[in-house]
C-alpha cells in the first residue's frame, strides 16, 4: 500500500516537473536569441500575402509589371522580447531602399513598424511587405530593406532585385 501511495504521489507530481523543466528551457531559449545575431529565413518575393506564419507561396521568378504590387515575405528570427507585467513584447521596424540599376535610390525609413504584445513568448513571426513601385520606369531595381529589433540594436539586410517590364 505505502508503495502504491508513493508511486500516486510521483506520478503527480511529475507533470509540474515537466512544467518546470519546460519553463526553464524556455529562459535559455530566451538567452540564447537575445545573444545570437537577428536573421530572417524564407524570405522571397511571393504570390500573394501569406494568412500566417508559413504560408508563403514563392513567385517564379523576379519579372513584375509596370504597376503590380509586390508582396514579400519574410520570417525574422532572435527578436528580442521585452517583459513587463506578465506580457512580453516583440517590436520591430523595417526600412526599404529601392534603387534603380542606375541613378539614384529612395529611401523610406520606417517603411512598416510592429509592436506585438503578448502574454506567451512570441517564438515565430512573420512579415508581409507590400511594395508598389508606382509605375516606375522599365529595367533592374533591387529592393533593400533594413529590419530593426526596436528592442535591442539587432539588424539584419534583406534585398531582392526585380524587373519592371
Amino acid at each position: 500500500m505505502r508503495n502504491l501511495m508513493m508511486a500516486a504521489a510521483l506520478l503527480l507530481a511529475a507533470p509540474a516537473a515537466v512544467a518546470q523543466d519546460v519553463e526553464a528551457l524556455e529562459r535559455q531559449l530566451d538567452k540564447a536569441r537575445e545573444a545570437a545575431p537577428m536573421t530572417v529565413r524564407n524570405f522571397m518575393l511571393a504570390t500573394r500575402p501569406a494568412k500566417h506564419f508559413g504560408d508563403f507561396e514563392s513567385r517564379s521568378g523576379n519579372v513584375v509589371g509596370k504597376d503590380e504590387q509586390l508582396n514579400f515575405y519574410a520570417e525574422p528570427r532572435n527578436l528580442v522580447a521585452k517583459q513587463a507585467g506578465g506580457v512580453y513584447e516583440v517590436a520591430l521596424e523595417v526600412d526599404i531602399e529601392v534603387k534603380p540599376e542606375k541613378g539614384e535610390g529612395q529611401k523610406q525609413p520606417k517603411f512598416m513598424s510592429v509592436r506585438i504584445p503578448s502574454r506567451s513568448r512570441i517564438q515565430d513571426l512573420y512579415l508581409n511587405m507590400t511594395v508598389s513601385l508606382g509605375g516606375a520606369p522599365a529595367g533592374k531595381y533591387n529592393l533593400k530593406f533594413v529590419v530593426r529589433d526596436v528592442n535591442s540594436k539587432k539588424s539584419a539586410t534583406i534585398a531582392q532585385d526585380v524587373v519592371v517590364k
